[in-house]
């Protein structure tokens, strides 16, 4: 399995919470990452939509 070396902040931005530890930039902004991610409004996400989310963030190796 190949090791993960792209942008680990916008990863963890699109997921909302930190993933590969403490991050200034992380901390800076705390809306989602992209062209409008602060203007979009928060909507509620499907079960389905969260299980996805959670087993994507699982499989994401972290760095030791």
């Amino acid at each position: 399995m190949a090791r993960y070396t792209g942008p680990k902040t916008k990863k963890s931005r699109a997921f909302g919470q930190s993933i590969f530890g403490y991050d200034k930039a992380f901390e800076r902004r705390k809306f989602g990452p992209g062209e409008h991610g602060n203007k979009r409004k928060k909507r509620q996400r499907s079960d389905y939509a969260v299980q996805l989310m959670e087993k994507q963030k699982l499989s994401i190796p972290t760095v030791s």
